[in-house]
Order: structure tokens, then C-alpha cells, then sequence
């Protein structure tokens, strides 16, 4: 209970004397705020116009006894309530408990107890339990899950109103009900059995079932016993979307699994059906090389590299879906040395402002191709060898490398054009096959990385990967 909430106590005894002496000690020795009534009708009429916390009654009073006033009052209000009793009256406490009274005890040891100690402990411990009662019950009726409590016959005891709510009721119908008379025969046959499950285990159960077109998470958890029989309480978490998300996803995979066989199929042609073909015309041009006018030689050999180029890309992009598991620690300039000895860079430099610790988490093969492309988009745009620079990006981080950049001295894209650059088939040279940067992007993305375009300082084009 939180010491600082106050807690009022109506103290109910035809005595006088009594009354007065009991309120006062609790008042002043306690800090309680109480009131007294001298009779069960009073103390009625007082908690109809003011509720309190807790009602200390006396039993032998005429007109109406203690146990008589506690009936009205429980059937009326949910207050705790201690009986006191006088001398020998064992037989009173033990009608006491069984009527459901939260605490007696007797008035002599009350007055010649000190400063009504046991008498304000008591109070404090039946008024702190039942508030925290009060917040379980608001906490669970306030909980969409719906929740009841059955023997193991199916007999319902307690339910909240999720429960009651859910099968268009009241919680006051379902109390003595059968579970079998709010849900299907059979699911409540089925989630009893999980219930004995449980109590034979000594520990929760959970399960799923469905009713209709609902879908159920259950938790069963054995409680004490109820006279003769055991009893569980049910917590059913309702996870018909969840399901349908499941289902959703299984269906997403489906298809995913559908394209990426297209895909294979696919590649596959790209590689072996257009490829052969290509073969043999390149042969071809081998054969009539001596024949043919050199000018025209050098336009279909142009024409069928620019072919190769874009077979070679398009199988990469028809591959692209495959998932990277293959990440490590990749220095950026062992990388971008392989790519530049890979890539045609005729009369171009390359200049690196790395670092043998720029390092980042990649697949290796994957940024091979980010710098190949990066260098073939400079040589395919400009008309003379362009020098390109790769390094770090520089955001004040001490330890973690943020990112790296490749940019090249050339004629640079106008910032209206940027956004065009990764487009798929996008290309303003003739050489070009309009995949390269798109290829860049694609992997960009499946490292969870992201990619932009700015000028470079020498009016260039540069690109920045930030990690």
C-alpha cells in the first residue's frame, strides 16, 4: 500500500464510549480520518452519503448485528470490513470467516492493547490488500485479452468484462455458467483439457485454438482449490491478424520464390541463349576483318562490346535477389586497386586517400562491382581519360568510417539531371548500356547503405556512400 494515501475508517459500535475512544485513538495515534455510527441502520445511511476505506463494527448490536450489517453492507458496497467480538466469541469468528468477513478480532485485547496497535495494523493490512486488489481487477478488465476463471467440470467463477464482452453478455450471466454454454462444445471441451494439463503439471500451458474465423493464443494457469475441485484461469489472446500476416507472408514468399526461379530462367537465357549468338557474330567479324572496310569493323565490334557489356549487367541485376551472407571486413583500397586492373582505364589515374584501416563490413565480390561501375560511368561520360579519386568520408567520427567516395575530374551532371543517373537503361553515351549505375544502386541498398550524387572539387561528378 503507498504510505501516503489516507485511509478513512467508519467505526460502527452502540456504544458510546467505545466509539468515540476507538476513533480518536486511530485518528490521533494513526492518522486515520474516521467517523462513528452508534447502529447498523446509521452506518448504512453514513456510507450511502460518504464511502470510506475500511468499517470497524462491533457484533453484539441490538436491531442489527455485526454479521447482519456486514450481508447489507457487502451485498450493497466492496469495502473491507473487521468484526470484533467480545469475550468466548469463538463460534461468532468462525461464522465470521465463513461469511467472508476480511478480519476479527476481540474488543479486549483492542482496549488493553497500547495506543490500538493491533487494531490499526489490521486496518492497514485489510485496506491495503483490498486496493491492491482493486488496481488487479481495473488492470484486468481493462486488458483486451479476455480472461476467466473455471473449475474443472467447467463451472465459470469469475470473468472479466473483455470476456463477457467478446460473447455479448454480462460478467454477472457468465458467473455459474457452463464454459461450454458461451463457446463451442468442443473448444470448451479442448481448452479443459488443457486446463487438467496444467493442473497435473503444477505450471501454465499455453496453446492456440480458433472459433470460426478467430484466431486464439491461450495461456491456462492452475490456481488453488475450490472446495473439492481444482480450478484454472483461461487468458486468450485474440491473434487473428497476426495470423492473417502470417498467411500474408507465407503467400509474399510464395510469390518471392516465383520470381526468383523467373529470374534463374532468366539468367539463364541471358547467358547462354544470347550469349552464343554473340559469339558467333563476334567470330564472324574476326573472319571478314581483312575484307571489310575498317571503319565499319570497328562500329559492329563497338556495337557487339556494347552488347556483351549489357548481358553482363543484366545478368547481374537478374541476380541481384540473391541474399549476401558472405559479409566481412573489406579494405576499400585493396578493392578499388582490383576493380581499376578489371576495368578498361586506358590513359586514366587513380588517386587514393584511404587509409589501410578503411575498412568496411561488405560483400567483397559485391563492392568490386560498386567500384568497377563507378570507374566505367567515368570513362563511358568523358571524352578524354578522366583521373579518379576514391576516400572517406570525413563526418568528425573518431572510430567508425562513415563512408567512402569515388569522384572523377570530368564534365560532371547538371543537378537537374542527378536523379535520372540511377534510373534503369538511363545513358547519355553511345558506349554506354544504361545498367551500370542502377547495378550500384541495387547493391547499395541491399547493404542497407545509401547513395548520392554531388559535384566533385575539381567540377566532376562525385558519388558518396555513406555506410
Amino acid at each position: 500500500m503507498d504510505a501516503v494515501e489516507e485511509i478513512s475508517v467508519l467505526v460502527v459500535d452502540d456504544s458510546d464510549f467505545f466509539g468515540e475512544i476507538t476513533s480518536e485513538k486511530l485518528r490521533d495515534g494513526h492518522g486515520f480520518t474516521t467517523k462513528v455510527s452508534n447502529s447498523g441502520p446509521e452506518a448504512l445511511k453514513s456510507l450511502r452519503e460518504q464511502r470510506v476505506d475500511c468499517v470497524v463494527s462491533d457484533y453484539e448490536m441490538p436491531g442489527m448485528n455485526g454479521l447482519e450489517l456486514y450481508e447489507k453492507i457487502s451485498a450493497e458496497f466492496s469495502i473491507p470490513f473487521i468484526l470484533m467480538t467480545g469475550q468466548g466469541g469463538e463460534s461468532v469468528a468462525s461464522d465470521a470467516i465463513g461469511t467472508g468477513v476480511d478480519d476479527h478480532l476481540q474488543k479486549k485485547k483492542i482496549i488493553d492493547g497500547k495506543r490500538l496497535e493491533l487494531l490499526a495494523t489490521r486496518i492497514r493490512n485489510v485496506v491495503g490488500q483490498h486496493r491492491a486488489q482493486k488496481k488487479y481487477e481495473r488492470l484486468v478488465d481493462n486488458t483486451p485479452d479476455e480472461i476467466v476463471e473455471v473449475t474443472t467440470d467447467g463451472r465459470i467463477l469469475a470473468a472479466n468484462k473483455s470476456m463477457a464482452r467478446a460473447h455479448e453478455t454480462t460478467r454477472p450471466e457468465l458467473i455459474d455458467s457452463q464454459l461450454s454454454d458461451v463457446l463451442p462444445a468442443e473448444i470448451a471441451s479442448e481448452r479443459l483439457e488443457y486446463g487438467q494439463r496444467a493442473i497435473t503439471a503444477g505450471s501454465a500451458v499455453t496453446f492456440q485454438d480458433s472459433i470460426g474465423v478467430r484466431h486464439f493464443h491461450n495461456i491456462v494457469t492452475p490456481l488453488s482449490e475450490t472446495g473439492d475441485t481444482d480450478t484454472v484461469q483461461f487468458i486468450s489472446r485474440e491473434i487473428t491478424q497476426q495470423k492473417h500476416d502470417e498467411q500474408a507472408l507465407k503467400q509474399t514468399k510464395r510469390e518471392l520464390e516465383q520470381s526468383n526461379e523467373k529470374l534463374d530462367k532468366f539468367a539463364s537465357v541471358v547467358s547462354h541463349d544470347l550469349r552464343n549468338p554473340l559469339m558467333v557474330t563476334k567470330a564472324r567479324v574476326d573472319f571478314i576483318r581483312d575484307d571489310a572496310p575498317t571503319e565499319h569493323v570497328e562500329t559492329m565490334e563497338r556495337n557487339l562490346g556494347r552488347m556483351e557489356t549489357m548481358i553482363d549487367e543484366l545478368l547481374t541485376l537478374a541476380r541481384m535477389e540473391e541474399s549476401m551472407t558472405d559479409l566481412s571486413e573489406v579494405a576499400l583500397a585493396t578493392v578499388a586497386k582490383d576493380a581499376w586492373e578489371h576495368t578498361q582505364t586506358d590513359g586514366g589515374t587513380l588517386e587514393l586517400a584511404l587509409s589501410d584501416d578503411s575498412v568496411v563490413e561488405a560483400d567483397h565480390n559485391r563492392l568490386l562491382q560498386i567500384f568497377e561501375n563507378l570507374f566505367r560511368n567515368a570513362f563511358d561520360h568523358n571524352s578524354t581519360p578522366p583521373t579518379l579519386r576514391v576516400g572517406t568520408l570525413d563526418d568528425g567520427a573518431e572510430t567508425e568510417l562513415s563512408g567512402f567516395y569515388v569522384e572523377d575530374d570530368g564534365r560532371g551532371i547538371p543537378p537537374e539531371n542527378r536523379s535520372a543517373v540511377f534510373d534503369h537503361g538511363h545513358t547519355t553515351s553511345d558506349d554506354g548500356s544504361g545498367f551500370g549505375l542502377s547495378i550500384v544502386t541495387d547493391i547499395v541498398a541491399a547493404h542497407d547503405w545509401k547513395i548520392a550524387i554531388s559535384e566533385s572539387h575539381d567540377g566532376g561528378v562525385r558519388f558518396e556512400i555513406r555506410v
